[in-house]
């Protein structure tokens, strides 16, 4: 049976609601702790730098640049329903993250088992929870959009390499648990799939996957 945006909408929102119930209780710092040492298991130099270098993208102001020229873009071409909608994710979520980093009381991130910063050209504001991950919710949105706006197998293919890259470097430099990276992809998932649903999209743009 076919699904679309309304279903993903559901379904990543209740599995994100329920990884948050989990992370808050703390139940997930065990396998955390696990995933983090197998990440950091073999460090590299070149690891460093690929982990730094996969960082740029959900940086909050490579992503807001980013995603201001999309919705730009989609203005200026009559999708403008379209263009409001993803800015309007960007900033909820956004301020959803800021919440949940301030309120819900998560397992810090150990200050010594960061490789590396982050590169930023803006001040960083400290949070006293890791949880969910905000360059991995700002990248799955932005390059979410990419993905279904342009339906070419060489830029998905490259937009799902450059994801799970974030992915994996979030872990590995020691800046977010596993757990936070999955609340943010959820998060993003939700957020996309209502931008892109069909009934608020008056020019009927809908590029979500179906199963």
């Amino acid at each position: 049976m076919k699904r679309g945006a309304d279903w993903w909408f559901r379904i990543s929102s209740l599995a994100f609601v329920l990884l948050s119930a989990a992370a808050g209780l703390r139940l997930l710092y065990p396998l955390d702790v696990r995933i983090l040492r197998v990440a950091q298991s073999r460090p590299s130099e070149l690891l460093d730098a690929a982990g730094v270098l996969f960082s740029v993208p959900g940086g909050l102001e490579y992503a807001g640049a980013a995603i201001l020229a999309l919705a730009a873009g989609l203005f200026f071409t009559g999708r403008r329903p379209l263009a409001g909608r993803l800015l309007l994710v960007f900033l909820l979520t956004g301020l959803l993250e800021l919440a949940m980093k301030t309120w819900l009381p998560t397992v810090p991130m150990p200050p010594g088992e960061a490789r590396a910063a982050d590169p930023s050209f803006i001040i960083e504001v400290p949070y006293p929870f890791p949880y969910p991950s905000g360059h991995m919710l700002r990248s799955v949105i932005l390059l979410g959009a990419v993905y279904l706006l342009w339906p070419n197998r060489p830029l998905r293919a490259a937009v799902v390499v450059v994801l799970l890259g974030i992915a994996a470097s979030r872990v590995y430099i020691g800046v977010h648990w596993a757990s936070d990276v999955i609340g943010g992809v959820l998060l993003g998932v939700a957020g996309l799939a209502w931008a892109f649903d069909e009934k608020h999209q008056a020019t009927g743009i809908s590029n979500l996957p179906e199963t």
